[in-house]
């Protein structure tokens, strides 16, 4: 057993589960929420109003069957298939739609506004993570691992989501003129 592999799969699939559990609660936490993902949705998209709330409610069921694949190996390639279809969609709309589209953002980690490129490269950061983890899941199968290796997984994946969730703030560190 490659032990190294394990942990690679179990960092993967939790970090993409925390990432995409808080852009899932991100989204309805609020009715004011859910409209702004809904306007984002719809702006993202290019498709007419009347079918943005659909879009919207998909896309958040989408996010929550990612989340439930992610939490065992056996259904761990169909979540991170899932994921990265997912984010595949999100940064082809990203990256053909206006700069205003993302004026008030998308509201996936909470009210801060994200840049365009910000999301961008976050999506492009999940994808690895997705394609890391369905290599290293494939390759593990459904090998179990003791319990102190799988709490430092976690807790690793919880900072790696962290990282991603609050990239905004660690851009803007690097951008704003002192």
């Amino acid at each position: 057993m490659n032990t190294t592999l394990l942990y690679v799969s179990h960092i993967c699939r939790e970090a993409v589960a925390f990432v995409f559990v808080l852009s899932v609660l991100g989204k309805i936490r609020s009715r004011a929420a859910f409209a702004r993902f809904r306007r984002a949705a719809r702006l993202l998209s290019g498709l007419p109003e009347k079918w943005s709330d659909v879009v919207a409610w998909l896309v958040v069921v989408a996010e929550m069957a990612v989340v439930a694949g992610s939490v065992t190996a056996s259904t761990a390639a169909w979540a991170f298939a899932g994921a990265m279809a997912l984010l595949c969609a999100f940064t082809w709309g990203l990256s053909r739609s206006p700069a205003s589209a993302m004026a008030s953002g998308c509201g996936c980690f909470g009210p801060v506004a994200s840049t365009r490129r910000t999301a961008i490269m976050r999506n492009v950061v999940l994808l690895v993570v997705a394609v890391a983890g369905i290599g290293s899941t494939a390759a593990v199968r459904f090998e179990a691992a003791n319990w102190a290796a799988v709490l430092v997984c976690t807790v690793a994946a919880a900072a790696l989501a962290a990282f991603l969730v609050r990239l905004e703030d660690f851009v803007s560190l690097f951008t704003t003129p002192l």
